[in-house]
């Protein structure tokens, strides 16, 4: 699921929010947006995204970490409960909303549904284009930029070239494929029979000096 962010979006803007109030209890103060999966300073008990504050240390750091509100150290607690109870009964657009996407959601569910929507993005491995979820496959199994691999021979090819792969090249690249094993299999046998044959005459030298 997406994060937060400081300096760029929030993950939840208000203006997904339909029925948003007490907003002043539930913004970030980094990342401006309806606090997201929210965690407290213990000391001021200022509110914040995890990610947001997660963020917050990467890009100040400091031993101890300092509160963004305060300045005095950071020591992670719950956020309180008064919080979550609000957080709890706010109606939230789906992200996805641009795509096509007509839900509506409470926020305890919202990142359930934000996972499994048929309006989510995926992209193409092929052409990389951005493919809603539930037009993916229809698309993913056309695109003549996907790369297939032939289960006989395993050369990886464009389905767009795939009229090339024809049998004769396919048993032509199994043929090659045969000859370098052979190939390997006799350095292989070869470096063993050296190694053997090493052995021996080591034998050898010590059954002379014994004599």
């Amino acid at each position: 699921m997406a994060s937060s962010f400081i300096r760029d979006r929030p993950y939840l803007s208000k203006d997904r929010i339909i029925n948003l109030s007490l907003s002043d209890l539930i913004i970030c103060p980094l990342c401006q947006g309806v606090l997201w999966l929210p965690e407290a300073c213990q000391d001021c008990e200022t509110t914040y995204c995890a990610s947001c504050i997660k963020a917050w240390k990467i890009e100040t750091p400091s031993e101890p970490t300092l509160c963004p509100n305060d300045g005095l150290q950071y020591i992670q607690r719950k956020c309180p409960p008064a919080i979550n109870l609000i957080l709890s009964k706010l109606q939230v657009i789906c992200r996805y909303k641009p795509n096509g996407c007509s839900e509506i959601l409470p926020y305890g569910y919202l990142e359930t549904h934000e996972e499994l929507c048929d309006y989510r993005l995926r992209t193409c491995s092929g052409c990389k284009a951005e493919i809603i979820k539930m037009d993916f496959n229809e698309h993913y199994s056309q695109c003549p930029l996907v790369s297939l691999t032939c289960p006989e021979c395993n050369s990886v090819f464009q389905r767009r070239d795939q009229d090339e792969h024809t049998e004769t090249k396919c048993l032509q690249v199994q043929l090659n494929q045969l000859r370098d094993e052979m190939r390997q299999n006799e350095q292989i046998q070869t470096a063993h029979i050296n190694q053997l044959e090493g052995q021996i005459n080591s034998f050898i030298e010590i059954i002379e000096q014994l004599k």
